[in-house]
C-alpha cells in the first residue's frame, strides 16, 4: 500500500524556489530583480542537481 514517490515529478519546484528568493534578494539588497532572478534560477538549478543526484544513489 506504499505508495513510491517520483523525485523527478517535483524537479520545478527548486527552480521556482530559486526563482522567487533570488528575485526578494535581488531586490533587498541592489535594486535589481532580474539580475537576482537570474543567479536564483541558476543557484536553484543546482540544488535540484546535486540533491536528486544523492536521492538515486539511496533508491
Amino acid at each position: 500500500m506504499e505508495e513510491k514517490i517520483d523525485f523527478q515529478d517535483y524537479n520545478w519546484i527548486y527552480y521556482v524556489v530559486g526563482l522567487v528568493c533570488g528575485a526578494i534578494s535581488g531586490l533587498a539588497v541592489e535594486g535589481h530583480v532580474i539580475i537576482g532572478a537570474i543567479l536564483g534560477l541558476l543557484t536553484g538549478g543546482l540544488f535540484q542537481f546535486l540533491i536528486n543526484k544523492s536521492r538515486e544513489e539511496v533508491q
